[in-house]
């Protein structure tokens, strides 16, 4: 990812080649992970590379939040609309949150994402350890610190490394829906950095699971729906079955739909837009969620797609495969 030259994908219409130029190939990967989204088994067991620098950060839970702090970037969460179309058999009851202030959790967030066209593929893989707390009188604010985050990529890693005790924030709503991201980067750390962190934790959030607010039972299923804005609008639908239900620990078997709601693909950093001609992007997994705890325990999702855009002359187009894949442990 670390290299100065340009991207050069095969594009014959001017518009094809201004989405390759506007991007050098040393952000060209993240820059790709940002088209991805929105068109757009793991275990607990070890214990993250984490270190909380921040005092209001030790212990059970957090006395101060991320909200409202200057150098913080806020991000919305497209809310989802959540639909149960089967109630499941047996006893049921509602998978309402019950916040653990009396540790904190650890998780390690692993994401890859990549782009590929003609004579042109790339690809970007970030695992970040996070140490997450509720706040200690607001159930809705969970609060975390990144550990020492890595990626396979060389150079990628070592622009990484400064990112460590960074701090964020998570917003989240009934059902344990993301609401709204907060970030405050560590201050040594680069834009670069800072750009896959931001789009790994998107990632990730916007492919989460919602839970339905109602009684459910084991064997339930719902639907939840997003809009998710980037460089294509689409519709995305989350189909979820719950598998187990094991204490506070719900297991979803899930599978991802989206489609674009109009053809236009507005290409980033730029005032042009493509037509996508042809679109898919699907996917499956299994997420666990612990009702005690802020961000997923376990869990992976898998995404595929494609798409076809073209500009001025459809004869000409322009073919990316795309692929995301974000998991928890």
């Amino acid at each position: 990812m670390a290299h100065d030259s340009i991207i050069h994908l095969t594009i014959i219409h001017e518009a094809c080649n201004t989405l390759a130029a506007v991007y050098p190939r040393r952000t060209r990967v993240a820059a790709a992970a940002a088209l991805l989204i929105g068109l757009a088994g793991c275990g607990a067991d070890e214990e993250p590379d984490v270190t909380g620098s921040d005092a209001t950060q030790q212990g059970g839970c957090a006395t101060e939040t991320t909200s409202g702090r200057e150098g913080v970037d806020l991000l919305a969460i497209p809310p989802a609309k959540v639909t149960v179309t089967d109630p499941g058999a047996g006893e049921r009851k509602v998978a309402a949150a019950a916040p653990d202030r009396g540790s904190p959790q650890a998780a390690t967030l692993v994401t890859t994402s990549s782009v590929a066209a003609v004579g042109d593929e790339q690809a970007q893989t970030v695992e970040m350890p996070l140490e997450a707390r509720f706040h200690c009188t607001d159930s809705t604010d969970v609060e975390m610190v990144l550990g020492t985050v890595t990626s396979p990529d060389a150079g990628l890693d070592g622009q990484l490394r400064p990112v460590a005790g960074s701090q964020a924030g998570l917003a989240i709503g009934p059902g344990s829906m993301p609401i709204s991201l907060r970030l405050l980067p560590a201050e040594s750390a680069g834009p670069e950095a800072r750009l896959a962190v931001e789009q790994a934790l998107l990632q990730s959030l916007q492919l989460s699971v919602p839970l339905p607010t109602e009684p459910i039972a084991v064997g339930a299923r719902w639907r939840a729906e997003r809009t998710i804005t980037s460089a294509a609008t689409v519709t995305q639908h989350i189909d979820a079955t719950l598998r187990s239900w094991d204490g506070n620990r719900l297991t979803m078997d899930v599978t991802v739909e989206e489609t674009p709601v109009n053809s236009v693909f507005a290409i980033p950093g730029s005032d042009q837009t493509l037509n996508i001609s042809r679109f898919s992007n699907s996917g499956t997994g299994q997420v666990t969620l612990d009702l005690t705890r802020g961000l997923p325990v376990a869990g992976r999702i898998d995404v595929d797609g494609a798409r076809e855009l073209f500009g001025a002359d459809p004869a000409q187009p322009l073919i990316q495969r795309t692929s995301l894949s974000v998991g928890w442990r």
